[in-house]
């Protein structure tokens, strides 16, 4: 009895303590801003030429990885999936990876590839996929779909200071945000 009682009292005076990881878009968003084609940009040397890697018993491949603001997770994108997923970094090296946030994917479809991946200095992930660019907090919650830059697959995302560059084909698009990418 006293430890329930203990777990209640507790609960009740930690709870004030708790803060929500809601972030929505529109923390990040700046009205108005859109994408916007960069003309002339040169294709960086080996984009959109990734050498395919044997797939094992059919499983998807690994396409696309990024680090964690805090550097102790990789996110990890594949081929066809319908999560990323996340690696602990240990003392030796990458930990099994578990599913980490669910992706959204067209109807109809049984998954989607990510095509690039990116973090931001306040934890969220950035997803390439055909549907958009798909963000997520660090808890693995979605916060949003960014609509895509144009039609096409996209070949590669990163963050060029407060720039969120996405490749599509021989083009290169930009969005301003109000984050920057991790360091």
């Amino acid at each position: 009895m006293k430890r329930n009682l203990l777990a209640i009292t507790l609960l009740f005076v930690l709870a004030p303590l708790a803060q929500a990881q809601d972030m929505p878009l529109s923390q990040i968003l700046i009205p108005g801003e859109g994408w916007k084609k960069v003309e002339n940009a040169p294709k960086p040397k080996g984009l959109g030429e990734v050498a395919p890697t044997p797939a094992t018993l059919g499983e998807p491949s690994k396409t696309a990885s990024v680090r964690s603001a805090d550097g102790n997770t990789v996110y990890v994108g594949y081929s066809m999936g319908t999560y990323l997923h996340a690696h602990a970094v240990g003392k030796d090296g990458l930990m099994p990876g578990y599913p980490y946030a669910p992706l959204r994917s067209k109807p109809g479809t049984k998954g989607i590839a990510v095509t690039g991946l990116a973090a931001d200095k306040d934890g969220r992930i950035y997803a390439a996929t055909e549907i958009g660019v798909q963000v997520y907090d660090p808890t693995g919650r979605m916060c949003g779909v960014l609509t895509p830059a144009s039609q096409g697959r996209p070949e590669a995302l990163a963050f060029e200071g407060d720039q969120l560059t996405l490749w599509i084909g021989d083009s290169k698009y930009t969005r301003t945000l109000r984050t920057t990418g991790v360091k």
